[in-house]
């Protein structure tokens, strides 16, 4: 199977592959800016100079702002809600989104559930938040009430365990394993 040649990353190039991308992904925008600077591996193997397309990079970036195609914190909060329902931890939620490029501050108000101000309400939403996901994760991992009756007493300590490592706090994780609702329901074999 042969690779494609690269060709000259054009400033309509880079803006059809940044469009391109947009319609398919939601995409912060310094994400955005390092999937065109791969362009400077294309410009390297054409013998280009690589200050020109930085150049281009930059040019299709201000016109990509312009169209006002960037909502770092939209995407956050979709992450979040996909991921808290999955049972991810907050934690491990603001790393990911960190790699991703969003904005520390834009991460910390959207996990706290609120843009700004009220600090009692924002810690109670972020609690409550990280008991939810610690219950999805127990649900998915079929932890504590999901165990059959006999195994749950023993293997606490080891399901609280799991939950630290996962990232969950010690609160969160007591909290989701209280929960003795369903698991009797679901230890027949079904998914939960």
């Amino acid at each position: 199977m042969s690779r494609r040649r690269p060709r000259e990353p054009t400033r309509e190039r880079l803006l059809r592959r940044a469009l391109y991308h947009l319609q398919r992904y939601a995409t912060p925008r310094a994400h955005m800016e390092r999937l065109l600077r791969r362009a400077l591996a294309e410009a390297r193997a054409l013998g280009l100079d690589p200050v020109e397309v930085r150049d281009r990079v930059g040019a299709v970036m201000d016109e990509l702002d312009r169209m006002g195609l960037f909502d770092d914190r939209a995407f956050a909060e979709a992450k979040v809600r996909r991921w808290l329902a999955r049972g991810v931890p907050p934690a491990r939620i603001a790393v990911r989104l960190h790699e991703r490029g969003v904005d520390p501050e834009v991460v910390a108000a959207v996990l706290a559930g609120s843009a700004e101000g009220r600090e009692a309400a924002e810690a109670e939403a972020a609690a409550d938040a990280e008991v939810a996901a610690a219950r999805a994760y127990v649900a998915r991992r079929r932890l504590g009430p999901y165990r059959p009756p006999e195994e749950r007493a023993r293997m606490r300590e080891r399901d609280l365990a799991a939950l630290a490592r996962a990232g969950f706090s010690c609160a969160a994780a007591r909290a989701a394993l209280e929960e003795e609702g369903d698991g009797e329901r679901r230890e027949g074999g079904g998914r939960p």
